[in-house]
């Protein structure tokens, strides 16, 4: 699950600088669906779409009155500040605080090294989208894509040297 859709994380704090307040600096209840703005106000859901996406939005008499509302409140009609997100922001939320941690940091950083490369050179070897449409039909062309992938690399070890069986000389094998 990606972390931070939309929105990245400051590396410096609102409080040290002049910046806009952004959906990184409200914190997330999962419990009762609200976001809580740093002035302590509660934005609560007030629309939800079939698609999944989400609205919450503040009370317009309490950001009236608050100290970041010029950082904050970008409505010209003068609203309350809203936020946008989908119904997936709870499993947003955990992937961030499990990104917290120096183990799962550690962990995530291998993956450049380790799969990053194969989806690149899967591109590159002219993949740029399936041909297929549903969940199974799409996982059948996945499993063929990498299949041919997988081959192509036990090929190029062989050719190269990198494997070969001890019985076999090919130099000398190739005539019979």
């Amino acid at each position: 699950m990606a972390t931070d859709r939309g929105e990245k994380p400051h590396k410096i704090p609102f409080e040290a600088s002049e910046r806009k307040l952004v959906k990184a600096d409200f914190q997330y209840h999962e419990a009762d669906n609200t976001f809580t703005c740093s002035a302590g106000q509660t934005l609560v859901m007030i629309s939800e779409s079939k698609a999944g996406e989400r609205v919450y939005q503040g009370r317009n008499e309490i950001c009236a009155d608050c100290p970041l509302r010029n950082r904050c409140c970008q409505s010209e009609k003068g609203h309350a500040r809203t936020i946008t997100t989908d119904d997936k922001e709870s499993l947003r939320q955990d992937m961030k605080r499990k990104m917290a941690t120096a183990s799962a940091q550690s962990v995530y950083k291998q993956r450049k090294v380790i799969v990053e490369p194969v989806f690149g050179q899967i591109k590159n070897s002219g993949f740029r989208g399936f041909s297929v449409r549903g969940k199974e039909k799409v996982a059948g062309e996945f499993a063929m894509i990498c299949a041919a992938h997988n081959f192509k690399k036990i090929t190029k070890a062989i050719l190269t040297g990198l494997i070969r069986p001890a019985f076999t000389d090919y130099a000398t094998n190739l005539a019979r």
